[in-house]
């Protein structure tokens, strides 16, 4: 009886929630398809058991709202835009996911939560498409859609680093919030913030690399030099206590700066404008996180 009463409920669950992704997919003038409404609702779930988690179950919560996007866009490729393989739009969904289950541990239980999911769900929708078009573009990426390509990514991956001292506990505290724990911050904690950031920053590089037609060991080395530089700068931060959105905002500019020397022609890298538009980059973050208050 026991066992029979457990699989009604899971029957019963199931069919709620989908019923709740037909519901979604009705909602709005332009009506959504099933594999969005279905993944709008995953990512959801996800953000909220965030929300709700503590400790280690934390960072495993917004691993799987990462995971959860990346199967729903995957899953939305092969049902709308058959015959593209799959690419850089998995990457974007996955640090939409994990950028979204961080954000939502840094503000108070409310009606916020659900500003901030809706908000997740639009970028994330918006991101993907972008990136659809971008790949089913005749004759490839420009260099208006590189340009592009690169803001986004740099969005992207502060967004991802937020959200990755956010669900890893006791590296960033904010008051009133479910964040606001007195974890200490270990050797372990710098180097998972560390390994999360060098990991996004290595995989976005390589898509921009691979935008610019590089070869591949030019997208290796890309990407393993950005793997470095915002792992070991990421890490930094974090055992200094880089002010709440200080360090994310760091972690991007290096980052936007190190791809712009990348995108440099090797016979141009030498020239004194580029070298000193990098130092004035990379000296104003310095400066922003002193004055922000590395340590507050």
């Amino acid at each position: 009886m026991t066992m029979n009463r457990g699989r009604q409920q899971k029957s019963a669950l199931v069919k709620r929630l989908a019923l709740l992704a037909d519901t979604t997919a009705e909602i709005g003038d332009q009506e959504v398809s099933r594999p969005w409404a279905e993944t709008y609702v995953a990512l959801s779930l996800a953000m909220l058991i965030a929300h709700f988690s503590n400790g280690s179950a934390t960072t495993l919560a917004g691993a799987a709202a990462a995971l959860l996007a990346v199967v729903g866009v995957d899953a939305v490729r092969r049902a709308e835009v058959r015959g593209l393989r799959p690419g850089g739009e998995l990457i974007l969904a996955g640090l939409v996911g994990l950028g979204g289950a961080g954000a939502i541990r840094l503000i108070p239980t409310g009606l916020a939560l659900l500003i901030v999911i809706g908000i997740t769900c639009l970028i994330l929708r918006a991101v993907v498409e972008w990136e659809f078009r971008l790949r089913q573009a005749p004759g490839g990426a420009t260099h208006r859609d590189r340009v592009a390509a690169l803001a986004v990514s740099t969005f992207m991956l502060f967004g991802a680093s937020l959200g990755a001292i956010a669900l890893i506990p006791g590296v960033v505290t904010v008051p009133n919030t479910p964040s606001a724990r007195p974890d200490a911050v270990g050797i372990f904690a710098i180097l998972a913030v560390g390994i999360a950031n060098a990991a996004m920053a290595a995989l976005l590089a390589g898509r921009l690399a691979h935008l610019r037609d590089e070869s591949r060991s030019a997208i290796v080395r890309d990407a393993l030099g950005a793997a470095v530089l915002n792992g070991v700068a990421s890490a930094a931060f974090a055992t200094f206590g880089a002010a709440r959105l200080a360090g994310p905002a760091g972690l991007a500019v290096l980052f936007y700066a190190r791809e712009i020397w990348a995108e440099t022609p090797e016979g141009e890298r030498n020239d004194s404008r580029l070298v000193l538009e990098i130092l004035i980059l990379v000296i104003a973050t310095a400066a922003a996180l002193l004055w922000i208050g590395v340590g507050r």
